[in-house]
């Protein structure tokens, strides 16, 4: 005859308190050791572009100041689909400290547009570590040399606006200045920051909405000059560019140059990340990066972190839904 051990519901109840106290325990003793193994930065991004150089930096002075202890950290571009194939990849890690991302634009505007497996709310928010705006940017020798002198054409004939992506923060800029001059222009799409440069200095555009980093030499060079800003103050390495706003355009809007881990990491963990990047910000390094690339140095940690990209997700659908690019 078989026996069977009865398990009285008093004996179960203990069980799945010790089983609920030995996670809880583990998972602070995971947190109080942290980091023991090597950190996986993915790149969402070819090298090269915004992301790229941003994750690279913090990875940089993390190594240089030795603020991820002992332990390696190794950074791999996972590029694809407007970052669909590395956000993916990041989200699909769920629960596992030992992989990080930075945000971008397309972090937001890419799930919006796409059937992707994530959104923003999948990821464990640690911090934004600065803002990156956009110029509207024209040749040496166009005929504008004010918004206003822009507006007023494109109220009189058909102007071309080139950007990256059909759908991405570049679009939703384009929708954006429609909306606050009231005019409308034929939107460009281009494949990389790359193209759109070739596409403004081959005449093919009238003008390029254009992230800093990626016209600043042309800027520097005198070749291109811009128009406006997108930041709500003008950008102190481009003093004499005005923003949208002072001259009379209600646009403000940057990019969310954020970290985030895979999501239902330990909340002791995205404190030690917290204050971790507290102390990249306020290197001279990362200062000298800001300054390069033309960046604010706004910072949000954590829970606010998530709010500002709920906020920034509802600008980017309320613009995307305007100019028919999501239903």
């Amino acid at each position: 005859m078989k026996k069977f051990n009865m398990i009285t519901p008093v004996a179960a109840v203990a069980a799945l308190s010790f089983a609920t106290y030995a996670t809880a325990n583990q998972q602070d003793s995971d947190a109080n050791a942290y980091p023991e193994d090597t950190l996986n930065y993915i790149i969402a991004f070819g090298p090269g572009g915004g992301n790229d150089l941003m994750s690279r930096t913090v990875v940089e002075i993390i190594n240089k100041y030795d603020l991820y202890g002992d332990e390696n950290i190794v950074v791999e571009n996972r590029e694809g689909g407007s970052g669909a194939v590395g956000f993916s990849f990041v989200k699909n890690q769920e629960g596992n400290p030992y992989f990080a991302t930075s945000t971008s634009g397309n972090f937001i505007s890419t799930p919006l547009i796409s059937n992707t497996d994530w959104n923003y709310s999948d990821f464990t928010p640690i911090g934004l570590l600065a803002n990156d705006a956009m110029f509207l940017v024209v040749p040496k020798d166009s005929e504008f040399e004010s918004m206003d002198d822009f507006v007023d054409a494109a109220k009189s004939r058909r102007l071309t606006v080139g950007g990256i992506g059909a759908a991405g923060p570049d679009r939703v800029v384009a929708g954006l200045l429609m909306d606050a001059a009231d005019i409308t222009f034929e939107y460009v799409p281009s494949q990389d920051g790359g193209q759109v440069v070739t596409s403004l200095t081959s005449g093919s555009v009238d003008a390029i909405i254009s992230n800093p980093s990626e016209v600043s030499g042309q800027l520097d060079a005198g070749n291109f000059k811009a128009l406006a800003y997108s930041e709500p103050e003008r950008s102190d390495i481009y003093p004499d560019i005005p923003t949208f706003m002072e001259q009379g355009y209600d646009l403000s809007f940057s990019l969310p140059r954020g970290v985030v881990l895979p999501g239902g990491v330990n909340t002791e963990i995205q404190d030690w990340w917290v204050a971790t990047l507290q102390k990249v910000v306020e290197t001279p390094e990362w200062e000298d990066y800001l300054k390069t690339n033309s960046m604010s140095g706004n910072t949000i940690w954590g829970d606010d972190f998530e709010a500002y990209l709920e906020r920034t997700n509802s600008q980017f659908e309320e613009t995307l839904k305007d100019i028919g690019a999501i239903k």
